[in-house]
């Protein structure tokens, strides 16, 4: 941390965990999320699986679970649990 104890995003290194597994067979979740150790994230489950039952399309959950993927590596990286 810099003087001012805020972080220099310039230097920040996001590591590429976790990832975004095709399921093409699946026709109600084509995509899901996986950690660091490649078990798949419930919690991301559930939502895009209630996002799909509500009308949402293939694509919206796609565009959802890499969304997801970026802000949980952010938070991994910079260690701001919640």
């Amino acid at each position: 941390m810099g003087e001012s104890g805020l972080r220099d995003a310039g230097r920040l290194v996001v590591p590429a965990v976790g990832a975004v597994v095709e399921a093409p067979g699946d026709r109600v979740l084509p995509v899901r999320l996986v950690g660091a150790d490649g078990a798949e994230i419930a919690a991301v489950t559930e939502f895009l699986l209630d996002l799909r039952a509500c009308g949402g399309s293939a694509g919206s959950a796609r565009s959802y679970v890499l969304a997801l993927l970026r802000w949980f590596r952010f938070v991994n990286c910079t260690k701001s649990y919640w």
